[in-house]
């Protein structure tokens, strides 16, 4: 599965995934501020980018 090995060799198993992780922390921190429409295209940008990637490579890249 060449989608598979391309995946983990340069997302997977590099620090993408916590970038990533980072829109959805920052759009809670600007919620708590009180800037919801800027806090929910941070979040929205996120699950699209997630749900993408899941629908993509439905795999686990320990090992």
């Amino acid at each position: 599965m060449p989608t598979a090995l391309w995946y983990c060799e340069n997302i997977g198993n590099s620090v993408w995934p916590f970038v990533l992780l980072a829109l959805p922390l920052g759009g809670a921190y600007l919620y708590g501020q009180n800037q919801k429409r800027s806090a929910w295209i941070l979040i929205g940008v996120w699950a699209v980018i997630q749900t993408i990637i899941s629908s993509l490579t439905n795999m686990n890249c320990l090992g």
